[in-house]
């Protein structure tokens, strides 16, 4: 198997959730990866499987909480 093969085994949606989870836990402001980021997410994935390096991973994590943060501002408005 090429090393540039990403696995998917179908649990996407069941670690996203995790991490969702996570986030409230830990108070952390959570987040949703977009549709539209996802490539970036699937990239992110494979540098972590490849090398163990977090940062594109921790990178895109840090702009979907602030999109999304952004976004839930209308419920937080008093």
């Amino acid at each position: 198997m090429s090393p540039n093969v990403v696995l998917h085994d179908g649990n996407g949606r069941t670690g996203r959730m995790i991490l969702f989870r996570e986030c409230l836990y830990h108070g952390i402001a959570p987040f949703i990866i977009e549709d539209a980021n996802r490539p970036e997410y699937l990239d992110a994935l494979n540098s972590y499987h490849q090398g163990k390096d977090v940062t594109a991973l921790t990178s895109l994590f840090q702009k979907e909480q602030e999109y999304y943060w952004n976004r839930c501002q209308y419920f937080l408005a008093e």
